[in-house]
């Protein structure tokens, strides 16, 4: 009781001094839109020259150099509290890396299995599939440079990436980098690709509008508005264009079966990306931010000056916000109205405010709103607070599904709650008693998986020697197994292993999948507390145990849950 009372002590002492800490620092507190400012990165000689990527709750950051005497280019990853997790530096980099991170989800295909990726285009001409754990290689190709090398958006078709390259079109296999096609169109920069139906659209600095089919058969047409310089915009079935010209810019809408054009507006120079917000066309330039109706056709709706030359997001759900790209820099943060005007709700400043044309990253990770920001200062800003309690009453009301089964048998728990009561209160202790059994039993029954799971993770919890995929990783196994599901089986006189899996949720899925793959005979058993394995191709020893990620599991593999690239290693006793 007495070191209880020490600790609440010191506990309070703690919370006065961070307390009083926070108000001295009052002043510093930046914030946007009731977020506040969380931590910050600086990043030295360089820039961020395309928007931050937040996925499995982490922040990947990508940067540039702007002259042969910057900092090297590179990608860094951090936890939602700032820790940097690490980092890969481009030290052989060409100015303007600014093809957009892409993250890619495991899965599979015709041409294989990958876990988790992160995909990189550099403007050397390397394209990198990297682990977004470790920033560990899984394959690398090189494309040509004339100049620059990759400086546009990638795309993900099923199991192919789609690489505009400095010269052409390449389609690679996401599992290992095979080459599917590699193709020479005009000469590309910061040119997107698009697809539509079955083809491939992407531009050139020319004003071509290319049209690429699966198998790499081309049909072009210039459409004499400019250097394209974005992926085009699929709209209700067309593709919409924003070519730079000159002094200003021109925005058609493309029939993607001839290739015809419409133009649609003439807009200011240095026109930047184009994205669908609310059901609107939104187009940014020099001048201003613009707003279009399109269905069949596209209609002018409003404008509001503005000028801004790269990328946009929808942030807070409703909002639209752009880098001002100028030498006092700031951010606009626009919203559109039921009437269709734009309305201009504020310009963010910041400390580091400067040119920029990276986007802000803006997501709600849990309860929890972060919004990720940096410009050409080479500073990245994170600020983030939990969500407020309407809009986290409204998250959990999309998020909860009606359970009708659930509700009768709590009706029935009620009722044998309230009969047992009821006996007691008789003094008929004995039936009262049979009562509560049955209440028991029946509360024992239903929530037996979750009992499980609590207990499994309360065994990990206290014996928790695991490892990470990298410490248990044996470098004889195959590369592309990496950030996979791996599973052991190790015999007294041989040792088989099968990798490359993925979507199991349990060890025992995993099990079955790799001694399919691996002809291994698998007996099991069905018990109260899930299924134990018997033996593996008829060999039981005194019995079989299992490791997840090196900790011994201490429940029936049927419930013990494991990871995405997860090893579960089995062993005779």
């Amino acid at each position: 009781m007495i070191s209880m009372r020490y600790g609440a002590i010191l506990l309070s002492i703690f919370i006065l001094l961070s307390g009083l800490s926070n108000v001295s620092a009052q002043d510093e507190i930046e914030t946007i839109q009731g977020l506040e400012l969380d931590w910050e990165y600086d990043f030295g000689d360089t820039f961020i020259s395309t928007k931050p990527l937040i996925a499995n709750e982490t922040i990947f950051v990508r940067t540039s150099t702007s002259t042969p005497n910057s900092g090297p280019a590179g990608i860094y990853a951090f936890d939602l509290d700032g820790e940097l997790l690490w980092s890969k530096l481009n030290y052989n980099p060409i100015s303007n890396d600014m093809s957009p991170i892409t993250y890619v989800e495991q899965g599979q295909g015709d041409c294989g299995v990958w876990p988790d990726m992160l995909v990189i285009g550099w403007a050397n001409g390397t394209i990198e599939a990297l682990h977004p754990d470790s920033g560990a290689k899984f394959w690398q190709q090189n494309t040509e440079v004339l100049t620059w090398g990759i400086t546009g958006s990638l795309l993900i078709d099923s199991d192919n990436l789609l690489v505009p390259t400095r010269t052409g079109l390449a389609n690679y296999c996401l599992s290992n980098g095979d080459i599917n096609f590699d193709i020479d169109i005009g000469l590309g920069w910061r040119n997107g690709v698009s697809k539509l139906d079955d083809n491939y659209f992407l531009g050139d600095e020319m004003g071509t509008l290319w049209k690429v089919s699966k198998n790499g058969n081309t049909t072009s047409k210039n459409l004499d508005i400019g250097k394209i310089r974005h992926a085009p915009l699929v709209v209700n079935g067309k593709l919409l264009v924003h070519g730079q010209g000159l002094i200003d810019s021109t925005i058609v809408l493309v029939n993607p079966d001839d290739l015809s054009l419409e133009v649609v507006s003439n807009a200011g120079p240095s026109p930047g990306i184009p994205l669908i917000f609310n059901d609107s066309i939104i187009t940014i330039d020099s001048n201003s931010v613009k707003r279009f109706e399109c269905s069949a056709t596209c209609n002018f709706i409003d404008q509001y000056p503005f000028s801004s030359n790269g990328e946009s997001s929808v942030v807070f759900d409703e909002m639209l916000m752009l880098p001002r790209n100028k030498v006092d820099g700031g951010w606009g943060l626009f919203s559109l109205n039921n009437s269709s005007q734009i309305i201009f709700n504020e310009l963010i400043s910041t400390k580091y405010d400067w040119y920029g044309t990276a986007a802000p990253e803006y997501q709600l990770v849990g309860k929890r709103q972060i919004l990720a920001i940096g410009n050409d200062n080479g500073n990245l800003q994170v600020f983030s607070s939990l969500v407020d309690e309407a809009v986290s009453q409204q998250f959990e009301e999309e998020t909860i599904e009606t359970n009708y089964t659930s509700q009768i048998m709590t009706f029935f728990l009620f009722l044998f709650v309230a009969i047992s009561g009821i006996q007691f209160l008789k003094e008929n202790y004995k039936s009262s008693f049979q009562y509560l059994i049955i209440i028991l039993v029946v509360i024992f029954t239903f929530a037996f998986n979750d009992i499980v799971a609590a207990w499994s993770s309360y065994i990990s919890d206290i014996n928790d020697e695991s490892k990470s995929a990298e410490e248990l990783w044996d470098d004889e196994w195959p590369e592309e197994w990496r950030g996979t599901q791996v599973a052991i089986f190790e015999f007294e006189n041989q040792t088989l292993v099968s990798g490359g899996h993925i979507n199991n949720e349990n060890a025992l899925e995993l099990t079955y999948q790799s001694s399919e793959n691996l002809k291994i005979s698998v007996q099991d058993s069905d018990t109260s507390i899930g299924k134990y394995i018997e033996s593996f191709n008829d060999i039981r020893g005194e019995g079989w145990i299992f490791f997840i990620d090196g900790s011994e599991a201490m429940v029936s593999a049927q419930y013990a849950e494991i990871n995405s690239d997860s090893i579960v290693h089995w062993k005779i006793i």
